[in-house]
């Protein structure tokens, strides 16, 4: 689901299944060595969706940090150990990086109540994250240390039909002690990636710039768009979104990034995109007015 570079040696996030067993791993790609394993998952085969455990991850200072989902479409049982301190699912790691030299792994929980968080940035080195929401609810967060973002107690979205007749969750955040989101996006986009702004829209805004890609969407606030968020000095407020659509068969996945996940400029600060069945787009910016 992702991989992390540390002293050039390659590590992933990957799923298992051994037996009746269905898990979580980080594995060192070169020796298929797993340095630490999550407990099985507590619920049936067909209850588990491995494209929920989403993830990303950056590096700051002497840590990196690791996003993992709950990976099920329709598992109560699966969603709960967002709030379990003894599961990583659901939570943003906090690794150590001199334990990966002897792969000794030591990790701390960072961030927890999250549902499939797809993307991890930092700027000015606050981290930020998205993640897909329950039928609606695509969330950007500011991640602090310690906090619990409420997923499956809170949700923007509402459940799909076949839970609880597709009932709402509670929204108020705050009033259960979860953090709020930055901005929630109601309907949801199928938010994918988040990243900096590249260099040519830094200029252009003057302002502190996030980029976030989106897949599927819907009638009425549609996908396959670039997203960019315009955030006050603090980077505690969103001032402004921005949608650039791309067309009905762009479905946007991943930015092109270095070994930390930075997003890539080429020589002439253009960027690079995945697109679902189609391959690496490259993205020009001018023609501003």
């Amino acid at each position: 689901k992702t991989i992390f570079i540390n002293k050039k040696r390659k590590f992933g996030l990957i799923s298992n299944n051994k037996g009746n067993c269905f898990y979580a791993s980080i594995v060192e790609l070169s020796s298929g060595n797993e340095i630490t394993k999550s407990k099985c998952l507590p619920d049936k085969k067909k209850k588990t969706d491995f494209n929920g455990l989403g993830s990303s991850n950056i590096h700051l200072n002497d840590k990196i940090y690791v996003s993992i989902g709950t990976p099920t479409q329709n598992s109560n049982l699966i969603y709960n150990l967002s709030q379990d301190k003894d599961s990583i699912f659901g939570k943003i790691i906090e690794i150590d990086k001199n334990s990966l030299d002897d792969l000794n792994l030591k990790y701390n929980i960072f961030s927890m109540g999250h549902r499939n968080p797809q993307g991890l940035t930092k700027l000015n080195d606050k981290i930020f994250s998205v993640e897909h929401g329950p039928k609606g609810g695509d969330e950007l967060n500011l991640i602090d240390r310690g906090n619990n973002y409420g997923w499956p107690l809170v949700s923007y979205g509402t459940r799909y039909m076949y839970d609880n007749e597709g009932q709402s969750y509670s929204i108020n955040h705050e009033l259960k002690n979860f953090s709020e989101p930055l901005f929630a996006l109601v309907p949801s986009v199928g938010i994918s990636s988040i990243n900096n702004c590249p260099t040519v829209l830094k200029n252009y805004y003057n302002k502190n710039c996030l980029m976030a890609l989106s897949l599927y969407g819907n009638n009425l606030r549609p996908g396959r768009s670039i997203i960019v968020f315009l955030l006050n000095h603090d980077l505690n407020k969103i001032h402004s979104i921005e949608k650039i659509y791309l067309g009905n068969e762009m479905k946007l996945r991943h930015f092109v990034t270095n070994e930390k996940n930075e997003i890539y400029e080429d020589e002439k600060g253009n960027i690079y995109v995945s697109v679902d069945l189609k391959g690496i787009y490259k993205l020009s910016f001018s023609d501003f007015r």
